[in-house]
């Protein structure tokens, strides 16, 4: 018997945090006394504003009743199959970085477009990546990107493949449950496969435990592009009604070894010329920049966090899902005490200790890197270039939160949060003589803010803000805002959002420092700003969503030819409109999206114009008795027009612009797939570059950088259950 409260009211997650380590050393500052003196008296007039607000909207928001549950948002509904698979008994959270909130998240159980969203270009509209599966990647639609480098630069081509706090997940289930993943592309010679589980049980009603493992390894299709990964998290959680933790350690490795790039771009765009004329030459053939498997970036990232919080608040009568063993039955509704949280305070720590190694095992051709930084000689007494640089930082992030929580009260229709955030880092470069590296110490003291509605009908929002006012970062704020509405348009649902960004940031440690053999920089660039807007309307009914962006940069930073950092002084405006639509015709549906985004400085900041995605696919379950079976099946394409895209520099491992060889325009990439849903397992066939068969090749993805010729790919997950 399992017994599990359900209050109704509404609760938001948002609290704030303060810092309990304090730093030993201090660190030079940057000139931001003007941005201090105007932020100042713009957090005056800010206060003074939330305080009218709340008073103004209080009487509107209390004329809307709405359910809540006080264990978590709802902010994301759980799939159709996950209900009929799970029912309730699986709920998965999100935690917030800065206040340990709960969000409310759902695993990916889902088989329409299963097939897309475990492959590369299932990430964004558009991206560039290297081809291999675990290769570094960039979207080349602008508001996908990450707002800004991370602190450890080199870890930018891997976002959204590591841990990350935002993302990471915490499981409360009423039965043991495990889902596995296996991919794989290509035969023994060039296979990539991916491994990837995930394992969560309870031991009792308080207590989760679990891990996530991805295992990649992938030989590629080229020549020296090879690459392995092991990322895994071990996570557990504690839930009670006045004492929650959450903690999980975790690691991430990977191990990529660098081709520059092929050196002739005809060996794919007219292949009958190699070969004596004919196609039997195969992608691994194909010259490249650094062959012989001589090149290698390595990347390490260990982080470790413990969230945890102690809830305010009563009891009062409520209702309780009662669940008598059948798993297949909606639980039952009882009367009990529940306890409804006032406010909490809460506390975050954050370690997180990242590696890297530049190496090349053989001399390089001097002509490739013609400066040395870091001198070496032979044994006869001449410069060789024979990288081997390492990097490495640690960070301590430690937050002390205290919020307000929505919906406790009638009139609490919102909930507030204060915070405070002390970071520290230490920094350790390649020195140019042999000897102990030298190591560097930043660390910076934030002050912020949240106030939310979620649990509202008709209208929601959210704000943040938070400024440093002591430290390295001084001077440096985030002030971000989202408002969510919904009503009906000509008797058809429709829902509206807007969001905006105003940002003032310190470039990254390693953005302004760089030691290594072939490149060598310190840099003090100025502040980067951005102002960014947005809104979206959502036609339900017709599954259409118009999207439109903007956003100005200042002081922006980017990687020229040379692959040295450049910033530029005068503003850039960007501007996107976006178009997606996905329907259903009986067994015949389709989804297009479609993109229009333009740079005002197209050397800094080059983009495609144009980005288009299509599918157009038949869904339908087998006719039997019981139709358990469900099949999509169908051909997707995805296009952008020709620009002036990237080369990926793997010895910063940065994309870096260049004005000579346009990619796009004018080669699709299409596949042809089967997708099948049987019980608890999904599986997928799946054609890849099925334009190749009829279509003269152009299947570059960068500059010098195609990605993988024609091939089937394939990949099965299973969910299982006790």
């Amino acid at each position: 018997m399992v017994v599990e409260a359900v209050v109704e009211g509404s609760e938001v997650v948002l609290a704030a945090v303060a810092s309990v380590e304090v730093a030993s050393a201090a660190v030079e500052p940057p000139v931001a006394g003007n941005v201090t003196m105007l932020m100042a008296g713009s957090i005056r007039r800010i206060v003074c504003a939330v305080v009218s607000l709340w008073f103004a909207v209080i009487p509107v928001l209390a004329q809307h009743d709405y359910q809540f549950d006080f264990e978590g948002k709802e902010v994301k509904e759980p799939t159709e199959e996950e209900q009929i698979a799970r029912g309730d008994k699986l709920k998965v959270y999100t935690l917030n970085p800065n206040t340990g909130d709960l969000l409310r998240s759902h695993i990916d159980t889902a088989m329409l477009g299963f097939y897309n969203r475990v492959k590369a270009e299932g990430r964004s509209l558009a991206i560039g990546y290297l081809g291999n599966l675990n290769s570094p990647w960039e979207s080349k639609m602008f508001f996908d990107r990450p707002l800004y480098h991370p602190q450890f630069m080199y870890m930018y081509g891997l976002h959204g493949m590591l841990i990350d706090p935002f993302t990471a997940r915490f499981y409360d289930t009423k039965s043991p449950t495990t889902q596995v993943l296996y991919l794989r592309h290509g035969d023994n010679q060039t296979r990539e496969e991916e491994l990837r589980s995930t394992l969560a049980l309870n031991i009792g009603k308080r207590v989760n435990i679990g891990n996530d493992v991805d295992y990649i390894y992938s030989n590629g299709f080229y020549n020296s592009n090879k690459t392995k990964a092991i990322s895994y998290r071990f996570f557990g959680s504690y839930r009670s009604d006045r004492y929650e933790a959450y903690a999980y350690v975790g690691n991430n490795y990977y191990l990529m070894t660098e081709n520059g790039g092929i050196t002739n771009d005809d060996y794919v765009i007219h292949p009958g010329n190699f070969a004596n004329g004919t196609n039997e030459f195969v992608s691994t053939d194909i010259p490249v920049k650094f062959p012989g498997n001589n090149m290698f970036n390595s990347l390490r990232q260990g982080t470790a966090r413990l969230t945890h919080r102690y809830n305010l608040g009563f009891y009062r009568e409520g209702q309780t899902e009662y669940y008598d063993g059948n798993e297949f039955e909606a639980p039952h509704l009882i009367d009990t005490m529940v306890f409804v949280p006032v406010g909490s305070i809460s506390h975050t720590f954050n370690y997180t200790k990242s590696r890297r190694r530049f190496k090349v095992k053989n001399p390089l051709d001097n002509s490739i890197y013609p400066n040395l930084f870091i001198k070496r000689l032979n044994d006869a007494g001449e410069m060789i270039t024979l990288p081997n640089d390492t990097t490495r930082m640690e960070e301590y992030h430690n937050t002390l939160a205290l919020s307000l929580r929505e919906g406790f009260h009638r009139w609490a229709k919102f909930g507030l949060t204060a915070y405070v955030r002390l970071e520290n880092r230490f920094y350790t470069l390649q020195d140019s003589v042999v000897g102990v590296p030298p190591t560097d110490r930043e660390f910076s003291t934030y002050v912020g803010g949240e106030i939310s509605r979620r649990g509202g009908k008709y209208l929601n929002f959210a704000a943040d803000g938070e400024l440093s006012v002591v430290g390295s970062d001084a001077g440096a704020f985030k002030l971000r805002g989202r408002l969510s509405t919904a009503f009906d348009l000509l008797r058809r649902k429709t829902e509206m959002e807007a969001w905006g960004q105003l940002l003032n940031t310190r470039p990254g440690y390693f953005l302004r420092h760089h030691h290594g053999t072939v490149h060598w920089w310190d840099e003090s660039f100025d502040f980067i700003q951005q102002l960014r807007l947005g809104g979206s309307l959502r036609l339900k009914d017709w599954g259409t969503t118009l999207t439109l962006q903007s956003a100005t940069l200042k002081n922006y930073i980017y990687f020229d030819h040379t692959a040295f950092p450049q910033q530029v002084s005068s503003p850039i405006q960007v501007l996107e409109g976006r178009i997606a639509h996905a329907y259903r015709w009986g067994a015949l549906g389709w989804e297009v999206e479609a993109a229009y985004q333009t740079s005002s400085n197209r050397t800094a900041l080059p983009l495609p114009k144009l980005a288009a995605y299509g599918n157009l696919y038949l869904d339908f379950r087998l006719p039997s008795s019981t139709k358990v079976m469900r099949i999509q099946t169908g051909v997707d394409a995805r296009i952008h027009s020709s620009y002036y895209a990237p080369y990926y520099e793997p010895a910063v491992q940065q994309f870096t612009t260049q004005q000579e060889i346009k990619v796009g325009g004018s080669f699709p990439l299409m596949n042809a797939y089967v997708n099948i849903h049987l019980k608890r397992s999904r599986f997928f066939f799946e054609m890849y570059n099925l334009a190749e068969a009829f279509m003269d090749s152009k299947r570059f993805s960068l500059v010098h950088t195609p990605y993988n010729p024609r091939g089937l790919r394939m990949g099965i997950a299973i969910d299982f259950n006790k």
